[in-house]
């Protein structure tokens, strides 16, 4: 198992509250290694000690404290009013561009984001829908210990996405939704999730920027399917333009389809660079 995040700096939201939970998050992963055999502890180290959780006061402390998390407004009309269920389950099909334009708001606005068993979601497109790098976790291959590993990293990071090579029974995925529902977490799904609140499933769309077989590939038109429990038991099909613009309060529209070279021309800070921390 692979843990990696995004920043060589400790990790942290800008409170303590960001970063106990961070350390919190990996301690468990750690523990997790040394149970299943995958790190080897030092010779002297002690017994492998669960970590204790962190005292509730000292939890969410970001903007998902308020239980409304939005996501981009040209993608708000696929979820009830606009947010991510925060203490929910929501499973997005089909289309990676979906699946980062619907976190990239949270992202940006100070939620850490970690991915287990997606290693297909590339950190290039992540960081053009808007993603912040530093605040993204990488778990490729969680292996076995696939359960323990997503339940430490709900008790500890905003949202956490659910890829293909995370192996989990329906007893697992019933723990994993409620668990995610204690901690305040949000908790998504890129397969089929039995029970989800929110399931967004995008079909075929429409491509843009190709001019009599020539040009560069752009924009989609999606067909999106939402269906679920709730607010979102009536099936609804909608379609959206993926991938979208940032929506950045203050700051200007960016194009999605800058490069990194048009990055660094334009002055900006290169994207931080990728580590391994278990």
């Amino acid at each position: 198992m692979t843990v990696v995040v995004t920043d060589e700096r400790a990790p942290s939201v800008g409170t303590a509250g960001g970063a106990g939970r961070m350390a919190y998050a990996l301690a468990a992963l750690a523990a997790a290694e040394q149970r299943t055999g995958v790190r080897r502890p030092p010779a002297a180290a002690l017994p492998v000690v669960e970590p204790s959780p962190p005292v509730e006061s000292s939890r969410r402390t970001t903007h998902l404290d308020a239980g409304r998390v939005r996501v981009h407004p040209d993608l708000a009309a696929l979820l009830h009013g606009g947010v991510l269920p925060v203490g929910g389950t929501l499973a997005v099909q089909g289309s990676t561009s979906l699946l980062l334009g619907l976190l990239a708001t949270a992202s940006h606005e100070g939620a850490w984001v970690a991915f287990v068993g997606a290693p297909a979601v590339g950190m290039l497109a992540a960081a053009d829908a808007g993603m912040a790098l530093e605040r993204v976790g990488l778990v490729p291959d969680p292996g076995a210990d696939a359960p323990t590993v997503v339940a430490a990293l709900l008790d500890g990071i905003d949202v956490v996405v659910v890829g293909p090579g995370t192996t989990l029974l329906d007893a697992d995925r019933r723990r994993l939704a409620a668990r995610a529902r204690e901690r305040g977490a949000v908790l998504v799904s890129t397969v089929r999730w039995p029970g989800a609140h929110v399931t967004l499933d995008a079909r075929g769309g429409t491509w843009w920027g190709v001019d009599q077989g020539a040009g560069w590939l752009r924009r989609r038109t999606l067909s999106v399917l939402r269906t679920g429990r709730g607010a979102a038991a009536r099936p609804v099909e909608l379609e959206v333009e993926v991938p979208v613009a940032p929506a950045v309060p203050g700051d200007e529209v960016v194009s999605t389809g800058s490069t990194a070279g048009d990055r660094s021309a334009a002055g900006e800070a290169p994207a931080p660079a990728l580590r391994v921390v278990a």
